[in-house]
């Protein structure tokens, strides 16, 4: 067994086998040297809506033999890095067109549980709930996203932009999630109540300098021995 968030050292011929997280929807493996595929657009990631990226743009399959890239160095101890946790109380801030929401609906993205929908991906997160109401019928010119960004279609259900998700769209942004908290959204397994914490800008920026901070502590404990 291996602890999750330890570094151990593996010899030629050994087996990992990976079982779902207890906790969480996703658990991630990282391998010093890298997976070693031809990097598209300045990423080894797969995307596979598109097709490209990875292992030949594909999901993983029994028998399939990944690469590995050289490591810049040996590591011979064990040695393990303390886990963020994650939450089902995800931090935003009110969207371009949150005032174009009637105060119920405003309230209720706040104040009311929200549901993953079966239908989420990564592309993006359909939220079930409290139906949200515009005050104007207006339509809006196309502008750009991002991850993070919630958009309420004509259903009134949100819709939450995760890393595949298209760069440009039309819908009312009545929310945006902060950068930290994104990681926490991601992890929450269907079934699970998802309640949104209105925050200011300033405490949006803190927190990401606070995760960035963490991600510098971990870098650093990783390729330096004790």
């Amino acid at each position: 067994a291996v602890w999750t968030g330890w570094r151990l050292p593996m010899r030629a011929g050994q087996r990992l086998t990976l079982k779902r997280p207890q906790h969480g929807m996703r658990s991630y493996l990282a391998v010093a040297g890298g997976i070693d595929v031809p990097p598209v657009m300045g990423s080894c990631s797969t995307d596979l809506k598109v097709g490209i990226g990875g292992l030949e743009g594909r999901l993983l399959r029994d028998g399939d033999r990944l690469p590995i890239g050289k490591a810049k160095r040996d590591f011979m101890e064990a040695q393990g890095v303390k886990q963020l946790l994650w939450g089902n109380r995800i931090r935003a801030l009110p969207g371009p067109e949150y005032h174009e929401f009637d105060r119920a609906s405003q309230d209720a993205f706040w104040r009311s549980p929200w549901q993953l929908s079966p239908q989420s991906n990564r592309m993006g997160y359909r939220l079930q709930g409290q139906i949200l109401k515009r005050t104007t019928d207006r339509e809006l010119l196309s502008h750009g996203l991002l991850p993070g960004v919630v958009q309420v279609p004509h259903n009134g259900q949100p819709i939450v932009l995760m890393n595949d998700a298209q760069t440009t769209g039309g819908y009312p942004r009545i929310a945006c999630i902060i950068e930290a908290d994104m990681y926490h959204l991601a992890q929450i397994p269907l079934g699970q109540p998802i309640h949104f914490v209105q925050c200011s800008l300033e405490e949006a920026l803190k927190a990401r300098q606070d995760q960035q901070r963490y991600f510098e502590q971990l870098a650093w404990r990783l390729h330096n021995e004790n």
